[in-house]
């Protein structure tokens, strides 16, 4: 159930084509799940500043359930901070990463919860 949210205050002209299942393409090899269940949502146009400045940042925040601890969440900021560098710009000093890992009960699917279907 991983899901990946980004605010940028890019505008949605500046996004690349294809960018958003790019995006969940290296989310599902980050956190190691089936991309069948990654959802991404992409929210450009924020007003937004960082450090001070209005230059391009974002913030952005991996729910998951497992496959996270604090060696898991260095090798992901690492691979999201180049890969949001590489396609859309941003500084990796300018992105904040937020993880939660989320327990099976807090999530629900398809008219249940994970801590049911996993049982």
């Amino acid at each position: 159930m991983p899901c990946f949210l980004l605010f940028t205050n890019l505008q949605a002209s500046a996004i690349p084509k294809g960018f958003l299942m790019e995006t969940s393409t290296v989310i599902a090899k980050a956190i190691r799940k089936p991309e069948i269940y990654v959802t991404v949502r992409i929210h450009p146009d924020q007003m937004m500043s960082h450090g001070g400045t209005t230059d391009p940042c974002a913030n952005s925040e991996l729910q998951s359930i497992g496959n996270m601890g604090n060696e898991e969440n260095i090798q992901m900021s690492k691979e999201i901070s180049e890969f949001l560098q590489q396609k859309l710009g941003i500084d990796p000093k300018r992105n904040y990463i937020k993880f939660t890992n989320m327990k099976p009960l807090e999530v629900g699917f398809d008219g249940t919860t994970f801590e049911v279907l996993w049982k």
